[in-house]
């Protein structure tokens, strides 16, 4: 299962309000964040959908790389790899077996809809965070709510923070069809080596190019 996340909120293109005040700690998050410029990690993401009743729950891997780079390797229950250099996005999908092909989805960044869960998980609130109301909920749990089409069909979002390590450690968001959509950090490292090729893939043989 693709992180879907990345690809199912839109960001409105009008131009943005003033960007609104943060909370101290978020505010510490996002300047530790930036200072180390890389984020690793494993995640787990559940999507529950109101129309069909079901829970579905994914894991693998997470490297951010300021500015713009990023890389889903998704291990469970299926694997599938999304990778951007920051101009291009690859979104691959292994054979199942030998005798089948694989398959890759290339777009330009410009063609890709807003990563917001992402920058939320590498702490950009600045800038992620322009169009929503955001209030701290207890020491830790802050809600953040975007103007109505602000951020696609995302009425409300949900961060979890640890005060001590300063990490993001959760990010929940609540659809308006009543879905929710929730990705889990474990293992957080920051600052550590991120070499530039993890952020770029080139189609292994018999893969076949998909257009959407």
């Amino acid at each position: 299962m693709l992180p879907l996340l990345l690809w199912t909120l839109t960001l409105s293109t009008a131009q943005a309000a003033p960007a609104p005040a943060l909370p101290q700690l978020l505010q510490d998050i996002e300047a530790k964040y930036s200072a180390a410029g890389t984020l690793q990690a494993d995640y787990t993401q559940v999507v529950e959908s109101s129309a069909m009743g079901r829970k579905k729950t994914s894991s693998g891997t997470l490297e951010v790389k300021r500015p713009g780079k990023l890389r889903w390797e998704q291990t469970r229950p299926d694997r599938n790899l999304l990778v951007s250099d920051g101009a291009t996005f690859w979104f691959y999908t292994p054979p199942f077996d030998e005798s089948e092909h694989g398959q890759v989805i290339i777009k330009k960044t410009s063609e890709v809809q807003s990563r917001l869960a992402t920058s939320l998980l590498a702490g950009a609130f600045s800038s992620s965070a322009k169009d929503m109301r955001v209030r701290a909920r207890t020491e830790s749990i802050f809600l953040l709510q975007p103007r109505r089409g602000a951020a696609g069909s995302v009425s409300s979002i949900e961060i979890e923070a640890d005060p001590k390590a300063k990490t993001i450690q959760r990010v929940r968001l609540q659809h308006r069809d009543g879905n929710l959509s929730e990705i889990t950090l474990q293992n957080i490292r920051l600052g550590e080596p991120a070499p530039d090729a993890h952020f770029t893939f080139t189609p292994p043989p018999n893969t076949d190019r998909v257009t959407e």
